[in-house]
C-alpha cells in the first residue's frame, strides 16, 4: 500500500504526517512529521521508491543523514574559504556560481550526473573553453559540500569540444612590440618570463626567499610533481633589474617578488597585443617561444624537460617545439 499524509493540527499550526505500511494488513508505520506539505511529499516519493526496490524504508538513518543544503549555499562558503587565492580570482568564481540558476538550490549531495548536463546546455552562449572554467568551479565546491561521487566529475557529463588553434610563438619583433606597449610594471615579468620560460604561476608564486641572488636562479617550490619542483637558471640581466628594483632592504622572505596574478599579467598582454596590431599572445606563448628556442639551438630535449619542469621528454617535444624560421635569439 502508497504510503499516506495525514494533517494533524497543533498549536503553533497544521503538521503534516506521513505513514505507510510494509504490507496490505501489516501496522501502520511512521514515516516522519513536517511543517510543509511539499516537504512531506517528497518523504512520501521516498518511502513509495524504496519499497519498489524491495527495500524497508530507513527513517532512522535518513533522520541522522546530514542535513541538506543547496549548491549555491556550499558554493558561498567555499569562495569565502579560498584564502589562497586574490580578491580577482573569487570575484571570478562568484561570476560562475551566478550562471548556476537552478542547479544552485539543489542540495548538493543530491545532484545528478543528469542535473549537471542540463546545466552544461544552458551555457551555449560561452566559449567552449570558458564552459570548462565554469564547470571546473562547480567541481571544486562539490568536493568541498563532500559529494561522493563528484556528479560533475562523472564520465557522463559532456562538454562542448574545445576547439585547439595552432599559434606560432611570438617572434622577437613580437616581444619587442610587446614590450614597447605595456606599462613599466610589466617589461621586467614579461622579460622574465620569455628568457626562463616558467609558467605565469610560478612567476607569481615566487617569494624572495626563492631567490638565489649569487646563483642567478629562482627556486619552484610548488608543482603537481617532483620535476616541476626545480631550480630556474635566470640570466644575469634580468636578475641585474630584480636587484635594482627592490632595495635589500625590502627583500622580506615571504614577500612575493612580482606583485601580481596571472590573469592580471595575461589582459597587459593581451592590450598591448591590440594596440602593436599584432596576434593576441599570452603569457604561457612566451614559455613556447623560448623552449622553441632551446630546440632550434640543439638542447637536448631531456635537458629542456628539466628546465620546464616536465617529467616526460615527449611531452617537451609534443608540446613545445615549434620551428622559429630565420629569428635571431
Amino acid at each position: 500500500m502508497s504510503p499516506w499524509i495525514l494533517k494533524r493540527p497543533t498549536g503553533s499550526g497544521p503538521r503534516f504526517e506521513v505513514r505507510y505500511r510494509l504490507g496490505g494488513r501489516g501496522p501502520q508505520l511512521y514515516g516522519g512529521r513536517f511543517k510543509r506539505r511539499k516537504d512531506a511529499e517528497a518523504r512520501v516519493r521516498w518511502i513509495d521508491g524504496e519499497i519498489a526496490a524491495m527495500r524497508v524504508p530507513d527513517i532512522k538513518a535518513l533522520r541522522d543523514a546530514p542535513p541538506s543544503r543547496a549548491l549555491a549555499d556550499w558554493g558561498d562558503a567555499w569562495a569565502e574559504s579560498r584564502i589562497d587565492v586574490s580578491l580577482s580570482t573569487r570575484e571570478n568564481y562568484r561570476k560562475h556560481m551566478a550562471r548556476w540558476g537552478a542547479i544552485g538550490k539543489l542540495d548538493a549531495r543530491a545532484i545528478t550526473p543528469s542535473d549537471v548536463q542540463r546545466w552544461v546546455s544552458t551555457l551555449g552562449d560561452l566559449k567552449a573553453s570558458s564552459v570548462k572554467r565554469y564547470i571546473t568551479t562547480m567541481r571544486q565546491v562539490l568536493d568541498y559540500a563532500g559529494a561522493d561521487p563528484n556528479p560533475a566529475r562523472d564520465e557522463r557529463v559532456r562538454l562542448p569540444k574545445v576547439e585547439r588553434v595552432e599559434v606560432e610563438p611570438p617572434s622577437a619583433a613580437d616581444v619587442e612590440a610587446i614590450l614597447a606597449n605595456v606599462r613599466e610594471q610589466w617589461k621586467l615579468p614579461i622579460r622574465t618570463l620569455e628568457q626562463t620560460a616558467m609558467r605565469v604561476g610560478e612567476m607569481c608564486s615566487l617569494t624572495y626567499a626563492d631567490v638565489d641572488w649569487e646563483g642567478l636562479r629562482f627556486r619552484v617550490r610548488q608543482g603537481k610533481t617532483s620535476a616541476a619542483r626545480r631550480w630556474v637558471q635566470v640570466p644575469e640581466a634580468i636578475m641585474a633589474q630584480l636587484a635594482a628594483r627592490t632595495p635589500p632592504d625590502d627583500r622580506v622572505a615571504d614577500r612575493r617578488v612580482f606583485q601580481m596574478t596571472g590573469q592580471d599579467l595575461r589582459q597587459a598582454m593581451g592590450r598591448a597585443c591590440v594596440s602593436a596590431g599584432i596576434a593576441r599572445f599570452s603569457p604561457h606563448d612566451l614559455r613556447h617561444r623560448r623552449v622553441s628556442l632551446w630546440h632550434r639551438e640543439g638542447v637536448p630535449f631531456r635537458e629542456i624537460a628539466e628546465r620546464v619542469g616536465h617529467s616526460r621528454t615527449s611531452l617537451t617535444s609534443d608540446t613545445y617545439t615549434h620551428v622559429l624560421m630565420g629569428e635571431e635569439d
